[in-house]
Parts: structure tokens; sequence; C-alpha cells
């Protein structure tokens, strides 16, 4: 009788503890979902660069599943004394070729593999404003074989 009387006098706070903790593992449960839902959405708008020698040319190929904006090559590289081209966009599965401006400023050319340095640094941004930036490597000397040795968010 005595341990039905404690049940009853302390139920509300017995339900109130309980609650509490249920609310609390809830929560938890919550957070977590959300930061592992939150790593699936950017992987979704991602991208992922890797310049490769074609027959037409020197081109950047998006891998990734997201659009790459703003694809810039560091200025300091230079292909016969001229910049090469900014890239406005690459779509994923897209490729695009590198170009830099003709000397006197009336058109552009195709850059090739085998002009570029042996490391090429460029920075790129997504669609939801992280910026990326990535340096390729010649992987043997004298060709036009590049490898990724750095690709990360800033």
């Amino acid at each position: 009788m005595i341990f039905i009387d404690i049940i009853a006098n302390n139920a509300i706070s017995f339900l109130t503890a309980l609650t509490a903790v249920i609310v609390f593992y809830y929560t938890k449960e919550t957070y977590l979902l959300r930061k592992e839902a939150q790593k699936q959405t950017q992987s979704q708008f991602t991208p992922y660069l890797a310049l490769r020698n074609m027959e037409e040319g020197a081109l950047f190929a998006n891998i990734g599943k997201g659009i790459a904006l703003h694809v810039k090559i560091d200025p300091s590289v230079k292909v016969s004394s001229q910049p090469i081209l900014l890239i406005p966009s690459i779509a994923a599965g897209e490729d695009r070729k590198l170009y830099q401006m003709s000397k006197d400023g009336d058109g552009a050319f195709s850059v090739w593999a085998r002009e570029l340095p042996d490391e090429v640094p460029i920075t790129y941004s997504d669609i939801m404003g992280n910026q990326y930036e990535a340096l390729f490597t010649r992987e043997y000397p004298g060709f036009g074989v590049f490898k990724e040795k750095i690709q990360r968010k800033l």
C-alpha cells in the first residue's frame, strides 16, 4: 500500500522526467539525421574537376554532381605570354576547353596540355557560393597528362 501511495504521489514527477528523457533522445537523433541529410545535399551540389588532354586540346571535365562556376586558372599561368581565359561554368558531366587570347586580342585559341606548366592551380565555386581550389601536376615530364594533387573547399 505504501508503494502505491509513493507512485500515486510522484506520478507527475516520474512522467515529467520520462518525457524529458524521451525529448532529449529524439532531439539528439533529429540533429544527427539533419547533419547526415546536410552532407548528402551538399554532395549533390559539389563540383569536382579533372584536367584532361584530348585531341582538340586541354580541357576541364566536371566529374562531380554540381555546377562549377567561375573556373579560373591562376593568372601567373601563361601560355605564349598570354593568360588563359576564365570558364564561366561547367555543368556536371560536361567538358570545357581551355582558351587563351590571341596576342592581338582579336580571337582565342585552344590551349594544348603540352603548353601548360608542370603545375596548374585553379579556383572555382559552386552554386551554393562555396569556394574551391585545385592543383594539377604533370604526371610525366614532357607529356600532357595531369593528375590532381589537391582539390579542396576553401
